[in-house]
């Protein structure tokens, strides 16, 4: 009996360990992604949990480096949707993350309109 409960316990451990989404799901996502403008890269890592997109580096002398860019983001099939910081409207939108290979390609709603970008990965 004691050595039933000791296995099942084993086997929970590695059943969450295995199936965690927050340990594997955001790989896709990790690393510095050039978003082709003004040279500007942002890297997206986990910190507390969390999925964020900062600005890393930037030719645009108007870019707060550090800034969080990107926030919120959630995994949803193949694709990861959240919130884009808009820095001419200083404003949050919704964005839809697809990773492809070494590409990410956001899709952003503005209202009724969007607008499709991508990203290349360093």
């Amino acid at each position: 009996m004691i050595k039933l409960k000791v296995k099942s316990k084993r086997a929970i451990f590695i059943f969450l360990v295995f199936c965690s989404p927050s340990l594997f799901s955001q790989s896709d996502l990790n690393g510095l992604w050039n978003t082709g403008k003004d040279n500007t890269v942002i890297e997206i890592s986990e910190s507390n949990g969390e999925i964020k997109g900062k600005i890393k580096s930037s030719d645009n002398e108007k870019a707060e480096i550090g800034k969080i860019t990107l926030k919120e983001l959630i995994k949803h099939g193949a694709l990861w949707r959240g919130k884009i910081y808009a820095a001419k409207r200083k404003e949050w939108y919704d964005v839809e993350i697809t990773p492809k290979n070494n590409l990410l390609k956001l899709k952003i709603d503005i209202g009724f309109m969007s607008k499709s970008l991508e990203w290349k990965k360093q």
